[in-house]
């Protein structure tokens, strides 16, 4: 039996529709689902408790605009914090958020850590192209900036979802920029070309914004600022696009006949546009398996979360991801694997300045 691990608490609609999502999904007798949060506001949410959902009990919760590192030290008992506990003591194989994305990221390092290998995690989301094939974009929102060899540490985590969870042996790379030729973009985006085309043997170069939807490339790296705009203008112009077409088909009235015979074509293209089926990005890098999904979520939402994050943990992604680090060339060590993180010693929070700094930009 798989089991989740659920911040009840983070999201605009929780706690209620995440106790609903996680209802719906505990429907499958082979899942088991711990949903972390305020007992006493969780328990009156559900009339009847099925023996594979349990409550463990959070009193803290962490807002969506607080601080993210900082939360990890003032709410040590957060619905966040317990939830990655659960994880990390073994008690859960996955855990999933639709809280703070900078929070989750924080905690998830202090209580999972990294892999060995890997010097930033990443949000990496999966979209369908034009194509009809998927892409993985990645980062998404976590590191605002990058170093050049992060694009290739992005590369080798992405090639490892691929080849456990979407089943592709042998994905295509490629880097967003702002033109095909490996001279354009600046210094960092130069940099980070030379050393994919060095160390990444399916690498095809540059992948400029329209290609990035047409499907040029298998996985996308990009740093966390350009991912994030990407992925959310894509999401506003599906949106804008469908609200277009809704309103074309009923301002006459043979639109509106058309439209209802072309009703299921209509409904096919809806669900393939519909974030909430997928329910979340895998945080890559970590050393546990973590899904965040959107802020917005309503209960659909967390139980495609929920079931992302149990196809996560059976693919053995993470595992995948060790044995990728422990195989790949080795890049120009950075600093802070150079020298200890006094933090760590403290038995504080072990972030280094640079990704402190990263995640309250993002939080």
């Amino acid at each position: 039996m798989t089991t989740i691990a659920v911040d009840a608490m983070g999201g605009d609609n929780a706690p209620a529709a995440v106790v609903q999502g996680a209802l719906s999904a505990a429907r499958d007798p082979a899942l088991r689902i711990l949903l972390a949060g305020r007992r006493d506001e969780l328990r009156p949410l559900l009339p009847t408790v099925p023996a594979n959902l349990r409550f463990v009990d959070a009193p803290d919760a962490v807002a969506m605009d607080e601080s993210a590192s900082a939360t990890i030290r003032s709410k040590p008992r957060s619905s966040i914090m317990v939830g990655l506990e659960c994880v990390q003591r073994g008690e859960a194989d996955a855990f999933v958020s639709f809280g703070n994305t900078g929070a989750v990221v924080a905690a998830s390092l202090r209580q999972l850590g990294r892999i060995a290998g890997v010097d930033r995690p990443a949000l990496g989301t999966v979209f369908r192209n034009a194509r009809g094939s998927r892409t993985l974009l990645l980062d998404v929102g976590v590191n605002v900036d990058c170093r050049p060899e992060y694009y290739v540490q992005f590369a080798t985590m992405g090639r490892a979802y691929f080849q456990r969870v979407l089943h592709h042996g042998n994905p295509s790379v490629g880097l967003l920029n702002v033109g095909e030729e490996r001279a354009k973009g600046n210094q960092r985006a130069q940099r980070a070309h030379e050393l994919l085309s060095e160390l990444e043997t399916n690498f095809i170069g540059n992948v400029e914004g329209k290609e990035l939807v047409g499907g040029a490339a298998d996985i996308v790296v990009t740093d966390g600022f350009t991912g994030n705009v990407a992925i959310k203008v894509a999401e506003a112009i599906a949106a804008m696009l469908a609200g277009e077409i809704r309103e074309s088909l009923m301002s006459r009235p043979h639109y509106k006949l058309g439209a209802w015979v072309a009703r299921g074509a209509f409904d096919g293209l809806k669900a393939r546009l519909n974030y909430q089926r997928i329910g979340g990005a895998p945080l890559f890098g970590v050393d546990g398996a973590v899904l965040i999904g959107h802020g917005r979520a309503d209960a659909e939402a967390v139980t495609s979360g929920i079931r992302t994050a149990r196809t996560l943990t059976e693919s053995g992604l993470v595992e995948a991801m060790r044995a990728a680090f422990g195989e790949a060339r080795s890049l120009p060590a950075h600093r802070s694997q150079l020298r200890p993180n006094p933090a760590a010693k403290r038995g504080e929070p072990a972030l280094e300045p640079g990704l402190d700094q990263e995640l309250k930009r993002t939080s």
